[in-house]
C-alpha cells in the first residue's frame, strides 16, 4: 500500500487571487461612495449660491418697492422687474396693496410690499427642475 502525501503550497494556491478580488472590491466600493459625497457635496454648494442670489433679487425688488411707496406715494398691484449683473438669471415680481387706516384723524398709508425671486421664467413653474431656487420678502410700509 502506497500512501500519497500532498504538498501543502499545492492545497492553498488560489488564496492570493481571493484575497485580491476581495481588495479590490472593497477598494472600488469606497471610491464610488467618496465620488457620490462629492457629488452631493458640488450640489449642496451650488444650491446655496443660488440661494444667496435669489434672497439678493427679492431683497432687490423689495428695496424698489419701498422707494416707490415712500418717495413716489404710489403702491403698483404687480411689477416685474430686470436686473442685470449676476442676477441677470432671475425673474423678480413685486407686488403690492395698499390699506388706508385711520390714526387719530390722520390717514396713514399702509404698503404690503412682497417680492418673488426665483431662477425660472415663471414663478413658480409648473415643474421646477433640480436647481429651482425661489425667495420671497415680505414687508409693511407705512406713511
Amino acid at each position: 500500500m502506497q500512501v500519497k502525501f500532498r504538498n501543502r503550497a499545492s492545497s492553498q494556491r488560489g488564496f492570493t487571487l481571493v484575497a485580491a478580488v476581495f481588495l479590490i472590491t472593497i477598494l472600488f466600493l469606497l471610491s464610488a461612495y467618496l465620488i457620490n459625497v462629492r457629488v452631493q457635496q458640488e450640489a449642496g454648494v451650488t444650491l446655496d449660491m443660488l440661494g444667496t442670489r435669489a434672497y439678493a433679487a427679492a431683497r432687490s425688488g423689495t428695496e424698489w418697492g419701498i422707494y416707490n411707496s415712500l418717495r413716489n406715494n404710489t403702491c403698483a398691484a404687480s411689477t416685474a422687474l430686470a436686473l442685470g449683473g449676476s442676477l441677470s438669471g432671475f425673474t423678480v415680481t413685486v407686488t403690492c396693496a395698499r390699506s388706508p387706516y385711520n390714526e387719530a384723524g390722520t390717514t396713514v398709508n399702509m404698503d404690503t410690499i412682497v417680492t418673488l425671486a426665483c431662477n425660472n421664467a415663471v414663478c413658480p413653474p409648473a415643474s421646477p427642475g433640480a436647481n429651482y431656487v425661489e425667495r420671497q420678502v415680505t414687508v409693511t410700509v407705512g406713511q
